[in-house]
């Protein structure tokens, strides 16, 4: 028996065969990788599980093997060059013992409007994307793009705006966490007068050698980290782990300017002030369990969410030294979390099911793609 699912204009084949259960908890994707024009087989393609450092390969008949990991609600990336990726969520209970059989499509020839830019420009434009892309940390000073010669402009909407896209995935080395990242670039977008940033994708992680290397700054980058206080919200543990969440509510001012001199002034001059205020809460008050997915949850950030960390991160002392924190630190940091959309959706893991939905402030708008961890990463 055969059936297929379509998904970014690729087909997902899933073939049935029977065999002996064996009591194996340990669920293997077993799986072959064609092309949907030609079906012949696909060698090379990559094939991994988003955001982590489980991958593999497909071998020259397209056949690839991988492990399906303990993560809920995990997405599985089929990737070629010249094809269109496609995504596959795997459920342990409907891939057991079958063969799933991936036709990529090849990509189209999209009318994007590439901006031809002088050599400086296009340094100027490839350093602001290095910036607000990889972000403004140690582990970013730390960090390179193999290929930023892939790296394309567009014109974004707005007159400060531009957009950049590559049609092969950026190679991402980090120095600082040991990691060879594949980032699938979906869309990344700058907004130059506001200095607002969005970009998401797809992201595989590859050791760099020996793992316990790299122990040490693995750990200093997610204690503060917006995975780690993800993480602590669903737990539930925010104190624990040294946050604090408060609501910033505005709050309206009156003030008087009557001319108490005239007795005979009957009117009053008033004017409206508005200051912010921050109501503590607790996790309860902005997380619940998705009822729709129990590997989800829903957080509801009615305006702002300021969120107090109380111990120092490593990268602050990096940030102090180039000035970009001046002056007399106290302890810890704070950041502001903002929601472009009603509601916040989140894995079990920590991540953010739609990044964006999300506008950071404070601290956390200097961590970007250099302070990324895999989600099978675990500090202890």
């Amino acid at each position: 028996m055969t059936f297929s699912l379509t998904r970014i204009n690729a087909v997902l084949l899933i073939v049935l065969f029977f065999l002996p259960f064996n009591g194996i908890t340990q669920v293997v994707i077993q799986g072959k990788v064609v092309s949907e024009s030609t079906d012949l087989p696909l060698e090379g393609a990559s094939v991994y599980f988003n955001n982590t450092s489980i991958g593999t390969s497909t071998n020259a008949e397209g056949r690839f093997s991988i492990s399906l990991p303990d993560i809920e609600n995990t997405e599985l990336i089929i990737s070629s060059l010249g094809y269109q990726w496609l995504v596959y969520k795997p459920e342990a209970t409907t891939i057991q013992n079958k063969t799933l059989v991936f036709k990529l499509a090849q990509k189209e020839e999209q009318l994007k409007e590439v901006l031809i830019l002088t050599d400086a420009v296009r340094k100027k434009y490839l350093a602001i994307f290095e910036r607000e892309f990889l972000g403004i940390t140690e582990e970013a000073s730390r960090s390179t793009i193999r290929n930023k010669k892939d790296i394309y402009f567009t014109k974004g909407e707005g007159k400060n705006v531009f957009n950049a896209y590559s049609d092969t995935a950026l190679v991402i080395v980090n120095k600082m966490l040991g990691y060879t990242i594949s980032f699938e670039l979906v869309e990344f977008f700058y907004d130059e007068q506001s200095g607002r940033t969005s970009y998401y994708g797809y992201t595989r992680f590859e050791e760099m050698g020996d793992k316990n290397r790299w122990i040490k700054n693995r750990k200093q980058t997610y204690y503060g980290s917006t995975v780690h206080f993800y993480k602590s919200l669903i737990d539930n543990n925010l104190k624990k782990e040294g946050y604090q969440i408060y609501m910033i509510k505005p709050m309206h001012l009156s003030t008087d300017n009557s001319n108490k001199g005239n007795k005979n002034m009957i009117t009053q001059s008033k004017t409206q002030q508005e200051m912010d205020v921050a109501v503590e809460v607790n996790a309860n008050q902005v997380i619940i369990k998705d009822s729709t997915d129990s590997n989800k949850f829903i957080v509801n950030v009615p305006g702002k969410l300021m969120v107090q960390y109380e111990k120092d991160p490593s990268s602050k002392n990096y940030l102090s030294k180039i000035t970009f924190i001046q002056g007399s630190l106290p302890v810890g940091f704070r950041s502001y979390v903002t929601s472009t959309s009603s509601l916040i959706s989140l894995n079990n893991a920590g991540i953010v099911n739609n990044p964006m939905d999300l506008q950071y402030a404070g601290y956390w708008i200097y961590e970007k793609a250099a302070n990324m961890l895999p989600l099978n990463y675990t500090p202890d």
